[in-house]
């Protein structure tokens, strides 16, 4: 629970995304300056667990308590220091065959995308890049994060080292840090996505239909987690925000079940949630986004959830078919309607799909 005053289930679903021209937009997006640094820094050597520890080095320090405090985290991420003696991918990852890293594209612009096959190196990563190496809590059906503003030191170090090669005056520096951030936010900072193989949300196969047996639903949940994932990275980059929130959750398990199953599913959105009938569990997934809502008002949330998962399910054959860049456009629509008008069927599949071809954009 937050600190601050619990909201109220109208503060809660009050909505934040702002409508956006989606027809003058051009799109896929063009990437954003970090992605080049991943394409080039190991373009010959692949995405391997040894290039991974070697372009972040948050798996130089050890998970514990206290750690994003430590001198080690002030020297090698703060300060940007270089790493004296790097560890070895053994002693970062408990398999570190099975741990591999390349970039992929979306309409969002692209992204590295890290996949991890067994559980606890999953966990070793997103505890050190999406936890500041603090051994923070992961629920036993999270298997995918989007992190965003990640410090990379290796590129603020070499970026530094560059600058005064070309004869760029070191008093100088710290204007001129400023000004590449402003010109683009991830110019010392990554985005990336981490991913895990496993059955989406703990939802068995049995449970999806489709004649999918469990090998097959895990490939399939990890294209789901994948667009999943990116729809938080398409909110967050072209609207401004993403949060851990219901709304957030919806929008990016559309996009997932559509482009994964083919369909969204109602009672799987609200079975993955952890919610079964009007209970939730107390382990459920929905308790990581509802932080900030007045837990009295969690029952009254839960009917809203299945009013509006229902009518998502009626109109999500507009995500079924199109092409990427027409399908973040009309997420982007969506987006920009309130989950109250969403709930209240206020919004059809036909109003997400324009009069004239979508795909192009302007120049």
């Amino acid at each position: 629970m937050s600190d601050e005053t619990p909201q109220s289930l109208e503060a809660y679903l009050a909505p934040v995304f702002s409508a956006v021209d989606t027809a003058a937009m051009s799109l896929p997006v063009a990437d954003e300056g970090h992605v080049a640094w991943w394409r080039s820094r190991f373009a010959d050597r692949g995405g391997d667990a040894e290039s991974l520890i070697e372009a972040l080095p948050q798996f130089q320090i050890s998970i514990e308590k206290g750690a994003s405090a430590s001198e080690a985290y002030a020297r090698l991420i703060r300060r940007a220091e270089a790493v004296s003696e790097a560890i070895e991918p053994e002693e970062a990852f408990a398999t570190p065959s099975g741990v591999a890293w390349s970039v992929v594209e979306h309409a969002a612009g692209a992204l590295p995308v890290v996949t991890l096959s067994e559980r606890q190196d999953f966990e070793r990563a997103y505890r050190a890049l999406g936890g500041r190496c603090e051994p923070i809590p992961i629920g036993p059906n999270v298997h995918a994060l989007y992190v965003s503003g990640l410090p990379n030191p290796v590129r603020m170090r070499e970026a530094h080292a560059s600058f005064l090669d070309s004869g760029g005056d070191p008093s100088s520096w710290p204007l001129e840090v400023q000004r590449r951030r402003e010109a683009d936010a991830t110019t010392f900072h990554d985005r990336l996505i981490l991913l895990h193989p496993a059955a989406y949300a703990g939802i068995a196969a049995s449970d999806v239909g489709d004649g999918l047996d469990d090998a097959s639903w895990v490939e399939r949940s990890m294209r789901l987690r994948l667009e999943h994932e990116f729809t938080h990275h398409a909110t967050h980059r072209l609207l401004g925000r993403y949060r851990l929130h219901v709304h957030d959750e919806v929008l990016a398990d559309l996009m997932g079940f559509t482009a994964a199953i083919g369909r969204f599913d109602a009672s799987l959105f609200l079975r993955g949630l952890g919610i079964a009938g009007e209970k939730v569990g107390s382990s459920a997934r929905i308790h990581a986004y509802v932080a900030e809502l007045d837990p009295n008002r969690l029952p009254e949330l839960v009917v809203f959830l299945r009013d509006l998962a229902g009518q998502v399910e009626a109109i999500s054959s507009a995500f079924v078919g199109p092409a990427p860049e027409d399908r973040l456009r009309r997420l982007l629509h969506l987006a920009s309607h309130s989950m109250a008008s969403l709930a209240a069927g206020d919004v059809r599949a036909s109003d997400l799909i324009p009069s004239r071809p979508e795909t192009g954009g302007q120049p």
